[in-house]
């Protein structure tokens, strides 16, 4: 199951600090076109035991925002350059995807790693 979360709302999270994590708008055109990627990926990282995507909504949520922001570096790397959305990092391996392209086995990578 996908965890959708944003955060000031209270729902359970992945243990942070090992999560894989969905940064997305609301409005975003390209969130909204990766997202039933998210979702595969997620259904087969889910299987078992296994620990799904964490999916934190940045635009409508400055606290999900500010956590973004601290994976800047990073991110903005994957991301050309600037910090944007739709964007996935691994809290565990520092690393980072970034764009409405992203495949379905680059997520899978990601979280493997």
């Amino acid at each position: 199951m996908l965890v959708r979360t944003v955060r000031e709302e209270g729902m359970t999270m992945a243990e942070p600090g090992n999560r894989l994590i969905f940064f997305w708008g609301r409005e975003c055109p390209h969130c909204a076109k990766l997202h039933p990627i998210v979702n595969e990926a997620n259904a087969e990282l889910s299987k078992g035991e296994g620990q799904g995507i964490t999916e934190l909504e940045v635009w409508h949520s400055e606290e999900n925002a500010k956590l973004m922001r601290t994976y800047g570096d990073v991110l903005k790397k994957a991301c050309g350059g600037s910090l944007g959305v739709p964007a996935l990092y691994n809290e565990r391996t520092k690393k980072a995807l970034c764009g409405m392209n992203t495949t379905k086995e680059q997520i899978l990578k990601l979280a493997k790693e």
